[in-house]
């Protein structure tokens, strides 16, 4: 599990604010569920980009703050956080373009939460129905006498693994186009290299021949998992986030 072991304390170069970070002991990055677009629920670690906004106003990354000492116990505060509101004015008033950067990854994300509430209740839905058709077609045969024994107990129902599954329709919004354009344009400066993220924002802008293309540039063992995923959404021309176990 995730573990802390005392604290860095750190300051901010706009203002010399000072806050604590945390120094692990130990790092988990199980989570309840994991995303196409990078988005993990419930996550032991943090699942943001370090974006953070200094009580002077100013946003700052909190990996740009500078380290002044290691302590075992701290009254500091943490680094604020930006809550989604935040995010444009942070995308409009960001200094760098790791900033923007930052801004626009946690933008993307919380605009997807709406879709992934659609998702899971129509993954709930279907798969209630897909339980109540295999009981209706297995009902339970045994007599009182049976029942009451633990060891004869009715046959559990196990979802086929070759059931197709569906998804609710995924429309991105102006923002979210907008967002994920200017994000793509941000990971597409020179040197930097192409990855699931820019194959995932091709797919999700209905991008269909880049998002392939890029693929085809990316290892698929940096995330095995997400690279075959990818590929089904891709030929599927499927535009949605996807929840998928890495």
């Amino acid at each position: 599990m995730t573990s802390i072991s005392g604290y860095y304390i750190k300051g901010a170069a706009c203002c010399g604010a000072r806050y604590k970070t945390p120094r692990y002991a130990s790092i988990n990055l199980m989570s309840s569920a994991f995303w196409s677009d990078g988005y993990r629920e419930q996550s032991l670690m943090p699942n943001d980009h370090g974006l953070r906004r200094c009580k002077c106003g100013r946003f700052i990354l909190q990996r740009e703050l500078v380290e002044m000492a290691e302590v075992d116990e701290s009254d500091l505060p943490w680094p604020p956080g930006v809550p989604p509101e935040d995010l444009p004015l942070a995308i409009a008033q960001a200094g760098s373009p790791a900033l923007e950067l930052a801004a626009r990854r946690d933008y993307w994300q919380h605009l997807n939460h709406a879709y992934r509430d659609l998702y899971k209740a129509h993954r709930e839905a279907e798969d209630a129905a897909s339980k109540a058709t295999w009981e209706a077609a297995h009902p339970d045969q045994r007599n009182a006498w049976q029942k009451l024994r633990k060891f004869e107990r009715r046959p559990q129902y196990q979802a086929a693994p070759d059931r197709p599954i569906t998804f609710p329709v995924f429309e991105a919004s102006p923002e979210q186009r907008k967002n994920m354009q200017a994000l793509l344009q941000l990971l597409q400066a020179p040197g930097e290299k192409i990855d699931l993220e820019q194959v995932e924002l091709h797919r999700e802008l209905g991008q269909f021949e880049e998002a392939a293309r890029a693929l085809q540039m990316v290892k698929g063992k940096d995330n095995p998992s997400l690279h075959k995923l990818s590929a089904q959404l891709i030929e599927g021309r499927r535009a949605a986030p996807v929840r998928y176990r890495p």
